[in-house]
């Protein structure tokens, strides 16, 4: 048997070294979903099933449908501000009602009646935002509770419902007389107050947390069968497991770790690819511009099978590599052909 030698001299690696940098980037790292469809045309493959569970994704339509109408549905918050109810009673009870002084409890449960309601101004009650809502949040000991708008006040019908309950006590008596020098008018405040900055805060919240998912289908489910036509509802399903495939599927550990697989494979390609070349005709080392013709078709080969497999594998047969075999028997023996 021949002896063999290494071959010494940066002309024989430098070329190998390009191709093992070349090969490490070719390498695939994440599987790829590799079907292509379209709406409106059948689908050409078998019939699809769900390996695994998956969201429905809304589409970009839906989703800015939604935040736009998270951005109308606007839900005003206020503030419960209790010494306004307190002062009024206070007030009240100290006011001078003259020969009525003795009606001013009865007064003052009315009061507190329109106050458990609670009262908000009417310059707040023509804002749009309220007009456009029908519920309000209102906080009471550090809880917000959701109100329908028609079940409390204004100042203006509060004022309207107080003036009744003091004609209705206070028979006999002109109301608008009593109400100026008693000064009853200023009873009535709002201890509902407008907080903007929560109110802004909530509905922000509102919008940012406007679901991208709508249903879930299960693994085994039938996607799509063969032959059907893809409709907009079967391109959503398939678009949503197409994203949860590259997600799941798709490598999520460190990627340090991925590339040093891809480092390793690539190392033992162009190893073995030395290795052929040493023990089937290592005289091909000295002979440069065929050593650099075998690379060359190597990689031609390595380039072309990539760009097939990234865009659909099924169409792998289509890659020559007879015609590869042919170009290089040209040039080498059938056992240098074989081995690379």
């Amino acid at each position: 048997m021949e002896k063999i030698n290494l071959p010494r001299g940066y002309k024989v690696y430098l070329p190998l070294i390009v191709l093992f940098l070349g090969l490490v980037f070719l390498l695939p790292r994440n599987p790829k979903f590799n079907y292509d469809y379209r709406k409106g045309s059948p689908w050409m493959y078998e019939t699809l099933t769900a390996q695994f569970d998956f969201p429905v994704l809304k589409t970009d339509a839906q989703i800015q449908q939604e935040i736009e109408k998270a951005w109308q549905s606007v839900i005003p918050y206020y503030r419960l501000n209790k010494s306004v109810s307190r002062q009024a009673e206070k007030n009240l009870l100290s006011a001078d009602l003259g020969k009525f002084s003795p009606l001013k409890s009865e007064l003052a449960a009315a009061l507190r009646t329109i106050y458990d309601k609670g009262v908000i101004s009417s310059r707040d009650a023509s804002d749009a935002k309220l007009l456009s809502s029908e519920l309000i949040y209102i906080q009471k000991d550090n809880r917000a509770h959701k109100v329908p708008v028609s079940e409390v006040y204004t100042t203006e019908s509060a004022d309207s419902i107080f003036r009744a309950a003091v004609s209705d006590k206070c028979s006999g008596v002109d109301v608008d007389s009593l109400y100026q020098v008693a000064s009853l008018a200023e009873l009535i405040q709002p201890d509902l107050v407008f907080d903007q900055q929560t109110t802004d805060l909530i509905h922000e919240e509102s919008v940012n947390y406007v679901s991208a998912t709508q249903g879930v289908v299960r693994a085994g489910q039938v996607i799509v069968s063969e032959g059907e036509m893809v409709t907009a509802e079967i391109e959503q399903l398939l678009d949503s497991y197409k994203s949860e495939y590259d997600t799941s599927v798709g490598y999520a550990g460190r990627r340090v770790y991925m590339w040093t697989g891809s480092v390793l494979i690539a190392f033992c390609m162009v190893f073995v690819l030395f290795l052929a070349i040493c023990y089937c005709n290592f005289r091909i080392f000295d002979e440069y511009n065929k050593y650099l013709y075998l690379l060359l078709i190597f990689t031609l080969a390595a380039v072309g099978s990539s760009i097939v497999a990234g865009l659909d594998p099924s169409l792998f047969y289509l890659m020559p590599f007879t015609l590869i075999s042919l170009y290089l028997l040209a040039f080498f023996t059938k056992r240098v052909v074989f081995s690379v």
